[in-house]
């Protein structure tokens, strides 16, 4: 069961990986930090850039895995997003960000090409 979450763990990572910051979407304001998932790059920092009172980075795995956890299950449960600075804050649930990622990640994957087959160096032929 263990290796089972942790492989949905992983896979919710990667899609976060893969979505936040991209720069070729800059201009895309579906992509910008003021779009529809603006609320992704503020998930990532609530799940892992958290501070104390002082500033101090938090490291609390804790936290990283049950809010992953949440948004594999799409959980109702409401939280509060905020920017770095402080200035844009939103209310979204777990269940919202899990919507955002998924539709984010299929429009990623859709206009996606596939990787280029992997070369052994010297032969020419694949591995």
């Amino acid at each position: 069961a263990g290796e089972y979450e942790s492989g949905r763990a992983l896979r919710l990572l990667l899609k976060l990986g893969f979505i936040n910051e991209r720069p070729e979407n800059g201009v895309n304001r579906r992509w910008s930090q003021s779009g529809d998932c603006y609320v992704l790059t503020l998930f990532r920092d609530y799940v892992f850039h958290q501070a104390d009172g002082a500033g101090n980075p938090v490291m609390d795995l804790g936290h990283v895995v049950t809010a992953l956890n949440k948004v594999d299950a799409a959980d109702e449960e409401k939280i509060v997003l905020s920017s770095r600075d402080g200035k844009s804050m939103m209310v979204v649930s777990f269940a919202d960000v899990a919507r955002c990622l998924d539709s984010a990640y299929q429009d990623l994957c859709s206009g996606s090409v596939p990787p280029p087959a992997l070369q052994h160096q010297g032969s020419g032929g694949p591995y």
